[in-house]
């Protein structure tokens, strides 16, 4: 038994960071987030007699961790999408909110706004418009590079069912994004990022920083989608710069959509 807990521990190590980012993602919430990876490392060591080496230890771990969260509160709320006008329409009218928005990028160790990281803010609030599965088949897929069958690993279903879930969450978040993101046509309804950016900044410099994420309107929708993707990619949600700062606006997110 101590060799078996010896080898979770070093297995389940290597692949830790990465399941509570995946967590964190689903759930919006770190305290959520820690404690799900918390309940999936004793639920392993409990189960570990019953894993039969059908799929990778890391996609039986994934597998368990998910059917955690599929029962955890956060994660099973689906947000509408016109959550992010709630949170901004809260920001605008209390002072607290805005301090804390500010007290967040200051502490930050550059004095810089990046959009990049603001757009997997806004990932994360558009993805939870979706379906539950359809949002976690992407997630895993996209940023955490789960093949089709490990996906169904995961979610327990036949691959023909995951392929369907990619390709319906994919449309409908193309269709989101060209409904309310204004940086490529600026027919959107949200500006969030850019206006985020020219309020925190000493000197506004949005335009630039759009110029150079290279999304634009003569790419098709699912094109951007894949730029998006990209740039999300090269975040990890709880350890990038402005980590702190974004999960200060889903903090506020959150208490935006308890107040209603």
């Amino acid at each position: 038994m101590q060799t078996k807990e010896l080898n979770i521990e070093t297995e389940f190590v290597t692949f830790q960071e990465q399941l509570e980012s995946y967590l964190y993602r689903l759930s919006a919430n770190r305290e959520d987030a820690k404690d799900l990876l918390h309940d999936t490392y004793l639920k392993v060591k409990q189960k570990i007699d019953t894993f039969q080496g059908n799929s990778s230890f890391k996609i039986w771990v994934f597998a368990i961790a998910t059917n955690l969260a599929k029962d955890n509160q956060r994660v099973k709320n689906r947000w509408k999408i016109e959550v992010q006008d709630k949170c901004k329409d809260a920001s605008l009218s209390t002072p607290k909110y805005q301090q804390k928005i500010i007290g967040a990028f200051q502490s930050q160790t550059e004095q810089r706004f990046e959009i990049a990281e603001h757009i997997n803010y806004c990932f994360t609030c558009i993805a939870k418009n979706l379906n539950l599965e359809q949002q976690i088949a992407v997630i895993l897929k996209e940023f955490y590079h789960f093949k089709r069958t490990e996906i169904a690993g995961v979610l327990n279903k036949i691959e023909g069912v995951v392929k369907h879930l990619l390709f319906e969450g994919r449309k409908e978040l193309q269709i989101r994004y060209e409904k309310r993101c204004a940086l490529i046509n600026k027919k959107g309804v949200c500006y969030q990022c850019a206006e985020l950016n020219d309020f925190l900044q000493e000197e506004p410099d949005s335009e630039e920083k759009i110029e150079r994420l290279r999304l634009s309107k003569t790419k098709d929708a699912e094109s951007n989608l894949d730029i998006r993707f990209a740039l999300i990619n090269k975040i990890n949600p709880l350890n990038s710069k402005a980590s702190n700062l974004e999960d200060t606006i889903l903090q506020i997110l959150r208490e935006a959509i308890d107040d209603q």
